[in-house]
């Protein structure tokens, strides 16, 4: 019975140095004394002294360990040491020492187990460094930075989230935020659209949305987000990072006003305030190739001021804008459908678009114009047919169609024009048709 218990602790020993060998750990024995007695492969490589050289020589003089504190072993120790290799390294590692105790509780020497543990530091030391460094980026980032769990609670935010949404603090943010989307977002819908794309997709970019601040306000913010997992690659949330916009948008609000106000101005006659000869001539083409698909007829009525050279040469030029203004006021006044359009097209002529009207409408429209211009009771002496400012008008109307062009529509209104000055002024004559 002796021999196999004998034979099983063999075995257990020879097993255990297998898997110390295998790990690469480093193992020796010395006697009382110190004297090495047992130093295997992984000794070798930890301190640099092969089996053969280290035989008889004292374990305190291979090891970083002082004599008495190896002398005095009477429990399992341990110590993480630095000592310089053979080939001037500084190496740092772990030493664990214990006493050899016979079952009689004799001594009979020292076991020591040691490993390598310089990357494993140098790793924590990065560790550290990275920690840190990533800890200051956090902090100092000048966007938003946040986690939210799937219950929908803000987990982690930096100072900047904090300050974009008007807490106090990123702790407050944590503490307070238990509804991501209906705490976060000024829109709800585009809350919904945020929470269904990151579940579904996992990651979003570039969303653009307002973000409601503690007090009800908000700021224009872009945000990214990307889906996080657990250890078993489930979904348990996101990090979403969010930049304040709210500048740009101001800026690009404050652009886009400028622009339609530039292109107001680019339609619109800068003495009069109604549009100018480029807008007649686009919406008169606009309206024609409309009415060519709805075939209606469309009127053209050509104004122009009597004896207005006259007129300017006796009163002068700032009289003169004045008068073109009252004038411009009145047509534009007369012309009063959505769908009208009366214009300054030259020096003192007027044009005015009647879309959807005929001839005979038109010819109403036009002695509405001149009757409401006379009765402005603008002094004119140096005209000869009235003493106040008076109209000449043209009038002109067609179905468009492939037979005609809107120029045929001018010529033929600024024809009828052309007679009314002829026939005395102060009147409107329509085309006989064109």
């Amino acid at each position: 019975m002796k021999l196999t218990m004998d034979f099983k602790l063999i075995d257990r020993i020879l097993a255990l140095g297998n898997l110390v060998g295998y790990a690469g750990l480093a193992y020796i024995e010395a006697d009382n004394n110190l004297q090495i007695s047992s130093w295997n492969k992984g000794a070798a490589d930890l301190f640099g002294y092969s089996e053969d050289e280290t035989m008889g020589c004292l374990l305190n003089e291979l090891i970083p360990l002082k004599r008495n504190r190896l002398i005095n072993c009477h429990k399992t120790q341990c110590a993480s040491v630095a000592y310089t290799g053979g080939n001037g390294q500084q190496i740092y590692c772990e030493i664990f020492y214990t006493p050899i105790m016979t079952t009689r509780g004799e001594k009979l020497g020292i076991a020591v187990l040691a490993r390598d543990i310089s990357e494993e530091l140098k790793m924590k030391k990065d560790l550290k460094w990275y920690k840190q460094h990533l800890g200051n980026i956090f902090d100092f980032a000048p966007i938003g930075i946040y986690h939210v769990d799937l219950e929908g609670s803000v987990t982690l935010a930096n100072s900047e989230y904090a300050w974009m949404l008007g807490y106090e603090s990123s702790r407050a943010v944590v503490e307070q935020i238990d509804d991501f989307a209906g705490q976060t977002f000024f829109d709800p819908e585009k809350a919904e659209e945020f929470m269904f794309s990151i579940y579904e997709a996992g990651e979003i970019v570039r969303f653009r949305c307002q973000i409601k601040r503690k007090d009800g306000s908000y700021v224009w913010g872009l945000c990214y987000a990307k889906a996080t997992q657990d250890g078993a690659d489930r979904m348990n949330g996101f990090n979403g990072f969010t930049i304040d916009i709210s500048d740009t948008v101001r800026a690009e609000l404050e652009l886009k006003n400028a622009n339609e106000k530039l292109q107001m101005l680019s339609v619109i006659d800068g003495l009069t305030k109604i549009p100018n000869r480029r807008r007649f001539d686009d919406y008169l083409e606009a309206e024609w190739q409309r009415l060519c698909r709805d075939p209606k007829p469309i009127s053209l009525i050509m104004c122009d001021i009597d004896f207005f050279k006259l007129y300017n040469d006796h009163y002068g030029h700032q009289a003169g804008d004045e008068c073109l203004k009252k004038v411009a006021g009145a047509i534009s006044a007369t012309a009063c459908r959505s769908t009208d359009l009366a214009a300054r097209y030259g020096g003192e002529e007027f044009v005015v678009v009647l879309p959807g009207t005929d001839l005979d409408g038109a010819m109403t429209v036009a002695e509405k114009i001149r009757s409401n211009v006379n009765n402005l009771k603008i002094m004119h002496e140096k005209s000869s047919i009235d003493e106040y400012i008076t109209l000449s008008l043209g009038v002109a109307a067609v179905i468009p169609g492939d037979d005609h062009v809107p120029e045929d529509l001018i010529a033929e209104a600024d024809k009828a024009l052309y007679k009314a000055k002829e026939s005395g002024r102060n009147r409107f004559v329509a085309a006989a048709g064109i």
